[in-house]
C-alpha cells in the first residue's frame, strides 16, 4: 500500500513537470496524489500516521527547563572598539546576566616560552615518512606476501587457496611496477 501511495506521488508530480514547468501544477498533483494516498490507507484501516504534538504538551521536565532557563550564554564577542581587548557579552534567560557579569573585558597578552610540541604530532609524521617511502612499502608488501603464501599453504578449500593467489599475483605485479 505504501509503495502505490508514492509510486502514484511521483507519477503525478513527474508527469505535470514533463507538461510544463509550472510548479503551482506539480502542487496540486502532488496534493492530489497526497490525498488518494490517505484515503487508500484510511480505507484500509492503516492509522499508524505519526500525530503532531500538542501545543500545550510538556516536552523537558521541570530540571530540564530550569536549567535551560539559568545557563548563561555569550551572546557577542567584541575585538574592534578596545584593540588588544576582547569585550564578551553575557545574557541569561534573554536578558544581560544579572547572576555574574554581564560585560567582561579580557586583555590579549602575547606568550613568550618555547614551543610546546605534541608527541602524537611528531610520531604521525615519523609514520608518514616511513610511509612514503619507497624501501619501507616494498619491505612490507614483501612481508604481507610470504604470510599470504603461509595461509595459502595452510588452506584447505581450493577456493581459499584461488583467492590467496589471486592476492599474492596482485602484490606480485605492484613489486615488479616498482
Amino acid at each position: 500500500m505504501k509503495r502505490f501511495g508514492i509510486v502514484t506521488i511521483c507519477i503525478l508530480a513527474l508527469g505535470a513537470l514533463a507538461d510544463t514547468n509550472e510548479l503551482e501544477r506539480a502542487r496540486a498533483a502532488y496534493m492530489a496524489a497526497r490525498r488518494a494516498y490517505m484515503a487508500a490507507r484510511e480505507a484500509a484501516g492503516l492509522t499508524n500516521m505519526p500525530r503532531k504534538v500538542s501545543s500545550n504538551a510538556t516536552i523537558l521536565t521541570k530540571s530540564q527547563r530550569k536549567f535551560f532557563e539559568n545557563r548563561r550564554i555569550c551572546v557577542s564577542r567584541d575585538t574592534k572598539t578596545i584593540p588588544g581587548s576582547v569585550i564578551t557579552t553575557w545574557w541569561r534567560n534573554g536578558k544581560l546576566d544579572t547572576l555574574a557579569p554581564a560585560v567582561v573585558t579580557n586583555v590579549l597578552r602575547q606568550i613568550q616560552g618555547a614551543a610546546q610540541n605534541n608527541p602524537l604530532q611528531g610520531r604521525i609524521a615519523e609514520l608518514l615518512e616511513r610511509a612514503t617511502s619507497a624501501e619501507a612499502r616494498a619491505a612490507r608488501l614483501d612481508r604481507l606476501r610470504n604470510w599470504l603464501i603461509e595461509q595459502r599453504d595452510k588452506a584447505l578449500l581450493p577456493t581459499t587457496k584461488a583467492i590467496y593467489q589471486a592476492i599474492i599475483d596482485r602484490i606480485d605485479e605492484k613489486l615488479e611496477v616498482n
